[in-house]
């Protein structure tokens, strides 16, 4: 039996490491023909500027030779190209397409080394399923073919990647340096410098005003004076042709310029706008799971019951697996790479930044003044459990007054936030509040609760604890309903009085479920926002912004997506770390316990 279920498992795997290694290898050929594609419309959009400039049919020609077709207007709006307009005219006149540029070597457009590698690696992994296939059954894991397979995959990811980022560079340089040619061809043509430098549509600068603040440019300043530092501004080497296209260092990242006349321009790398670094990552990281549980599975061919055992338990998961992926893994993933871009809704090609995101909010002190808020407003957690516990003791009698007692305090647990934030709002008002009127009628002055730096985290936090003592008190409740009342005889009977049996026998009862309302609350208080949202919105000066609304406000109002993503890992890595913490200090006290 298990002789019989063995072939069909084991090319399983070798079908699964080509199917993940061709992903990995379409990846990196799928970004490279889309920036080929978007360079071809760039250039297009080059051609149109200098045919509306007065060069016409001979200055297209001139600048893209015969990659360029002029067609009718009509005829055009497929592929890559652009619509080149008359003077003064509403309607274009023609459609200028551009084929896009070729990719060099015998292989075309798919990087050759990658795509030996890959497939070595499923040549390797045929034949050691064919092996197996006419060897006997063995339940053992096949390791050694997993760190192959794993290895295999990694370096063609790699691979891939350095064939990609090469090809993005090659593609970076060209665009800029047929940028060049556009303004000298313009120039020629009898343009002004300012006009034929916006030909191009890339950032440009005068050599002139390179190092001045107000000379007027459309390069980034820090561009510019990487330009204005570097020796001869950038001038080609000896015998290099007009227009030559070199690099500089800005900003941590590398530009592409070129030189017309007196004319710098400027491209940011595709090499970082649009690297596959990290959906190489990914593919990889999913090839390899795939390729690892079908290994699972072909070890579990020689035990047929164990292999319908866990395929049954698959099938059953798998619902559940694919909604947590797609609405939980996936936003995830999703918004850690959000999170290493420069990415807004209003940019068609996010800028990717690494950890730069990252390394400026550690130097970013209103994030960190928020974190600091969030912390503040978390120290009410032991106040509410405190409180939480001794209504608990005080309401877990059985009778009828204590019910609604409880059943009072637990509303709020279970009430709309922006409701709750509503009503205090409008009772902590300094004009027309209900509590400031009544300390006024009784001769006090009225306290500005939620307008004064110096008060108004206070009332979040008082509010706060009011929210949540319902609800910790009923999981308190639970918790001392669980304690068997055998140990309470027994303290009594030793002598202990009321404070000892709640030090030695309540209190250790309790241990766990302290720990779950502790733990839980933390997290909840870390995350807290509609009190805020609703009531301060972060003022006053500052004094109620917690982490929570200060991403909040720099994604939706600022619209900085990767920095509030960011922000957002960041907050996750120190609750975990406090969860984390807490954790370590229960297993500490179980160890001396």
């Amino acid at each position: 039996m298990s002789r019989a279920r063995q072939p069909a498992l084991a090319p399983l795997a070798a079908v699964v490491l080509a199917a993940g290694l061709a992903l990995v290898v379409a990846i990196a050929a799928g970004r490279v023909q889309s920036v080929r594609v978007a360079s071809a419309e760039a250039e297009a959009r080059m051609a149109a500027a200098l045919w509306e400039a007065g060069g016409g049919v001979p200055a297209v020609v001139g600048l893209l030779g015969e990659r360029a077709t002029m067609l009718g207007a009509g005829d055009g709006g497929e592929g890559a190209g652009a619509y080149a307009y008359e003077a003064g005219a509403l309607e274009p006149a023609a459609w200028i397409a551009v084929a896009p540029r070729r990719a060099g070597g015998r292989l075309g457009a798919l990087p050759g080394a990658a795509l030996a590698i890959a497939l070595a690696g499923a040549a390797i992994l045929a034949g050691w399923a064919a092996g197996r296939r006419r060897g006997p059954a063995r339940s053992r894991y096949p390791g050694v073919i997993a760190l192959l397979s794993i290895g295999c995959v990694a370096l063609a990811a790699a691979t891939a990647g350095r064939w990609a980022d090469r090809e993005l560079r090659s593609l970076s340089a060209a665009t800029v340096a047929r940028g060049a040619q556009a303004v000298e061809l313009a120039l020629a043509g009898g343009a002004e410098p300012a006009r034929a430098a916006r030909v191009a549509g890339l950032p440009w600068a005068h050599d002139g005003s390179l190092e001045s603040s107000d000379g007027q440019w459309t390069m980034p300043s820090e561009v510019a004076a990487a330009i204005a530092a570097a020796p001869d501004r950038g001038s080609q080497p000896a015998g290099a042709p007009a227009g030559a296209p070199y690099t500089v260092e800005a900003g941590g990242a590398t530009w592409h310029a070129a030189r017309a006349a007196d004319i710098h321009l400027a491209l940011l790398g595709y090499e970082r706008t649009a690297s596959p670094a990290l959906a190489l990552a990914a593919a990889g990281g999913l090839a390899t799971l795939l390729v690892v549980l079908a290994l699972h599975l072909v070890q579990l061919a020689a035990r047929p019951r164990a292999l319908r055992r866990t395929l049954a338990a698959w099938g059953l998961l798998a619902p559940a697996a694919a909604l947590i992926l797609a609405f939980t893994l996936g936003p995830l993933v999703f918004s850690l790479w959000i999170s290493l871009h420069e990415w807004r809704l209003i940019d068609p090609a996010p800028l990717f930044l690494g950890f730069d995101n990252y390394a400026a909010l550690l130097a970013d002190g209103e994030w960190w003044s928020a974190i600091g808020n969030t912390a503040l407003f978390t120290l009410h957690v032991p106040a509410a459990m405190a409180i939480a516990l001794a209504l608990a003791l005080l309401t877990r009698g059985s009778r009828r007054a204590m019910r609604w007692a409880r059943l009072a305090l637990f509303l709020p647990g279970i009430t709309s936030v922006a409701a709750i934030a509503v009503v205090w709002k409008w009772l902590l008002s300094d004009r027309y509040g209900l509590l400031n009127r009544g300390l006024e009628r009784v001769g006090l002055e009225s306290v500005p609760w939620l307008t004064s730096p110096d008060t108004a985290l206070v009332s979040l936090m008082t509010i706060g604890v009011w929210m949540v003592v319902g609800y910790q008190m009923v999981v308190f409740q639970a918790g001392l309903a669980a304690i068997p009342r055998d140990w309470y005889d027994a303290a009594r009977i030793d002598g202990a009085g009321p404070w000892q049996r709640f030090r030695h026998v309540t209190l250790p009862g309790l241990r766990h479920t302290l720990f779950f309302v502790f733990v839980t609350s933390v997290i909840g208080s870390f995350q807290v926002f509609g009190l805020v949202y609703v009531m301060t919105e972060g003022g006053p000066l500052g004094a109620t912004d917690v982490a929570v609304y200060h991403i909040y406000r720099e994604a939706w109002e600022f619209l900085q997506f990767g920095n509030a993503a960011a922000m957002s890992w960041m907050l996750f890595a120190v609750v975990f770390a406090a969860t984390w913490l807490h954790f370590r200090f229960l297993d500490a006290r179980r160890a001396h316990g």
